[in-house]
């Protein structure tokens, strides 16, 4: 017997995965903006590496903060659409999040940077990634409505 996976099963992985590269994104520009290579010419040996990363940050912000929204948009795209799944519409769901993952990754890795300002990058976050979204799950919500509008009735003009 084979083992499926339900809807919810395939949202919440998503999600996890979502939430695995935002924490690897936000690690890697960490060290990558590290003692070695923001003050010198080469990065933190990667076994001396995690003595100033407050390790409760990174696991609970990008998953909560950032990784809440996608699925907030799953959940809202999913009552949308409901049965009427096209190709079209899959695309441009996955396009729509994964150019809000690049947005997101771009933004906790510029945030890494030792300087006042980082708390700026983690802003764009918070403000342009959700609406990426917001514009793909319109679209997405815009193309279910027409398609269940009413026939048009009445006189046609001839070409």
């Amino acid at each position: 017997m084979a083992i499926r996976m339900k809807r919810d099963g395939a949202v919440l992985l998503r999600y996890g995965a979502a939430a695995v590269l935002l924490v690897a994104a936000q690690l890697a520009g960490f060290w990558f903006y590290s003692a070695g290579n923001y003050h010198g010419t080469a990065n933190v040996p990667l076994a001396e590496f995690p003595e100033d990363v407050d390790v409760f940050y990174v696991l609970t912000f990008a998953p909560s903060i950032i990784g809440l929204k996608y699925l907030l948009y799953d959940f809202a795209v999913r009552a949308f659409t409901k049965t009427y799944r096209t190709p079209a519409l899959l695309v441009c769901f996955f396009v729509g999040y994964a150019a809000a993952l690049a947005i997101d990754v771009a933004c906790l890795f510029s945030a890494s940077k030792p300087i006042a300002d980082a708390g700026f990058a983690i802003m764009g976050a918070i403000f342009q990634s959700p609406l990426v979204l917001f514009a793909c799950g319109t679209a997405i919500a815009a193309t279910v409505l027409l398609k269940d509008r009413p026939p048009q009735t009445g006189a046609t003009q001839a070409p």
